[in-house]
């Protein structure tokens, strides 16, 4: 990769020429000099409000383009918009929501970022431990779960999420608990009572299994997983014919129109 192309500057460059830091230089010369004072604002309006086309345009292309965002990069925007706590936090939010998909390493390190500057803020937490369940770093996810669930414990997403989590760890016991809360709270969910399902379906409770992929299955028709997990539990109980008609199911619902 290039090198920026300040005189003397040995930083890669990454947009138009320039590295990060000479990059929010040239920002801040483009960008007026009058900023709203949010401390006397009677609008209470967003940080966009405040801010110019031109301006929101600069900000994403920042956010879009800068591969290498670090804490100085922050620091430096920061001084241009005068950034809240939870604007802050969201700069950080959408860096983690880029890396997802491309580099799970540096999302985590952005979505932690989040969670440390809005500790209270459930969906933060959540997010966070879905990347790293991703991730297969199951104690690190339980534990941003737990702290969700206790900022919000009515959310069934977070209820299901850590009980799948509970589920890979294999502490069964742990993990009905939070499905049958998660059911409690959104009935109308079929992959609570799947995922249910096949726990008990694991511990050889194959009626309760039955009754739960029945229900999976009322929920949700089209779903193929839920037959054929049906009808494996039909073959333990010996029940094939409930079984192949399952397996029928299956064929059906897979066999592409005309």
């Amino acid at each position: 990769m290039d090198s920026c192309m300040i005189k003397n500057c040995e930083n890669e460059a990454y947009e138009e020429g320039l590295c990060a830091q000479h990059y929010i230089e040239i920002l801040k010369k483009v960008i007026p000099e009058t900023k709203a004072d949010k401390k006397t604002s009677k609008s209470g309006g967003s940080l966009n409000d405040d801010m110019s086309e031109k301006t929101q345009y600069l900000m994403h292309s920042l956010l879009v383009h800068v591969d290498k965002f670090t804490d100085s990069v922050v620091s430096s925007f920061n001084n241009i918009f005068n950034l809240t706590k939870d604007e802050t936090a969201d700069v950080y939010r959408q860096m983690g929501n880029k890396y997802l998909k491309k580099n799970e390493e540096k999302a985590i390190s952005f979505l932690k970022k989040v969670v440390e500057l809005n500790p209270d803020d459930a969906e933060s937490q959540y997010k966070l431990g879905s990347v790293l369940f991703a991730k297969a770093s199951y104690d690190e996810a339980i534990a941003c779960f737990e702290e969700a669930i206790q900022l919000s414990p009515d959310n069934h997403n977070y209820h299901f999420a850590i009980g799948i989590a509970y589920e890979q760890k294999e502490l069964y016991k742990k993990a009905v608990t939070s499905l049958q809360k998660a059911a409690k709270l959104k009935p109308d969910n079929p992959e609570v009572h799947y995922r249910l399902g096949v726990i008990f379906d694991m511990q050889e409770k194959y009626k309760e299994a039955v009754d739960l992929f029945k229900e999976a299955i009322e929920l949700n028709p089209k779903q193929t997983d839920y037959y054929q997990s049906l009808g494996f539990t039909y073959e333990s109980l010996d029940q094939h014919k409930e079984a192949v008609n399952c397996y029928k199911k299956v064929f059906s619902l897979k066999k592409p129109s005309l």
